[in-house]
């Protein structure tokens, strides 16, 4: 299957329809493969997609490639290719923010983890709930990308974005001290001045989020 086959089948489903419901008819669109490594990776950076698909249908094919619970594609990030081209591939995700994310999720952050808004808003706050990367299963170069990442994001001005970032680096704090250096140095300077989202920092920084 091509580039463009893939993704109309992972962007292209009915807007009311959840993730968790999506079946694909052929296995290989969900497989564990480099191919479908490097079609995420191109998705990050499509900005087609943002032409043919609806935010909805967006959050859906969010949903599928990065929760587990809709298919096996987040593996990819553990299993496919060899270690350097998992790091590769993880450091794409910035783009997951830059792209997505900053875009999509701009609904006022209130009552954070209580106002996220349709799958976009929730693939932004509960990313590195439900995505297979985390310190235990990855390779010391993997985590360091991961922690790239969510530095990244928190140099957005994007409440979501921040959040989202702040979420994973709380969870990640308990075994990597350098999540929480991360999330301190932000601190200093933060890129925003939403007291809720600073709250949630001085949580996150602990280690004791939701």
């Amino acid at each position: 299957m091509n580039y463009e086959g893939w993704r109309e089948l992972i962007f292209g489903q009915a807007e009311d329809l959840a993730p968790t419901d999506v079946e694909f008819s052929d296995g290989s669109v969900d497989a564990v493969t480099t191919t479908n490594f490097d079609y995420i990776d191109q998705a990050l950076a499509d900005p087609e997609i943002h032409q043919r698909y609806s935010p909805e249908q967006i959050g859906i094919g969010l949903q599928l490639i990065y929760s587990n619970c809709c298919s096996n594609l987040c593996f990819c990030y553990v299993q496919a290719g060899d270690d350097d081209r998992r790091v590769q591939g993880i450091r794409q995700m910035k783009l997951l923010y830059r792209n997505y994310f900053d875009r999509y999720c701009t609904q006022p952050v209130n009552n954070v983890g209580n106002d996220f808004e349709g799958w976009l808003g929730y693939n932004c706050y509960m990313l590195w709930d439900f995505f297979v990367l985390y310190p235990g299963n990855a390779s010391p170069a993997m985590t360091a990308a991961g922690l790239e990442v969510m530095a990244d994001a928190l140099t957005r001005t994007n409440d979501n974005s921040l959040v989202s970032a702040l979420h994973g680096l709380g969870h990640w704090s308990l075994e990597v001290p350098e999540a929480t250096t991360i999330i301190m140095q932000w601190q200093r300077r933060p890129t925003t001045t939403n007291p809720e989202v600073l709250q949630y920092a001085a949580q996150a920084a602990t280690g004791c989020i939701q």
